[in-house]
């Protein structure tokens, strides 16, 4: 890489960690130059805008999110859907991986009240990069597959809510608790209807 490669490469790197130590409260450009060590102008000149690098620093979050997750997958080789539900979980309430989702989830409270804007496409890979990854890995189960197929909604959903809720609370045994009573109760054919299925006989 040339020169201003290789500063970008640093800059990104130390916005990253900013955004992940102190949240939405960096976003701002000038207080997070500051952070950084540099200045609003030279980070517009390596970015674009404010947007641009936020979009950026997001796709490292994402690109570290997908590698780790990977790696805890092939390492785990989950072959059940209670063996992937709950490898996600602990993986992901984790203390190393707790920040990350902590700025995932307040940058998307940010967008839906139109606080920051980012473009059609980073709102969706944002929304989108652990979800992929779940589903992924649902396809390659060995049995249950076809049942996070059927309630991949609330799967995700309760997934979404329960990892919300730890990371207000720190109450891991009743969200580990009512996550696991999910996946039994979905592995005994149980789970609720969607909305177009109906009632079940």
């Amino acid at each position: 890489m040339d020169a201003k490669s290789d500063r970008r490469a640093e800059l990104l790197e130390k916005v990253v960690e900013a955004l992940l130590e102190n949240g939405a409260v960096a976003m701002s450009l000038r207080p997070l130059a500051e952070r950084v060590g540099t200045s609003a102008r030279l980070l517009i000149y390596h970015f674009g805008s404010k947007e641009a690098l936020v979009g950026a620093a997001l796709a490292e979050v994402r690109l570290h999110i997908g590698a780790s997750l990977a790696g805890r997958a092939a390492a785990i080789k989950p072959n059940s859907l209670r063996a992937m539900v709950m490898m996600f979980w602990d993986w992901a309430i984790e203390t190393a991986n707790q920040r990350y989702f902590r700025l995932l989830f307040e940058v998307d409270g940010l967008a839906m009240y139109d606080q920051f804007r980012f473009s059609e496409t980073v709102r969706r890979a944002n929304s989108a990069v652990w979800v992929t990854l779940i589903e992924r890995a649902a396809g390659r189960l060995a049995e249950g597959g076809e049942l996070f197929s059927a309630n991949a909604a609330l799967i995700v959903a309760a997934l979404t809510g329960l990892l919300q809720e730890f990371l207000s609370t720190g109450d891991r045994q009743r969200t580990t608790a009512a996550l696991s009573a999910l996946v039994d109760l979905i592995s005994r054919g149980g789970a609720a209807p969607t909305p177009d299925q109906g009632p079940r006989p």
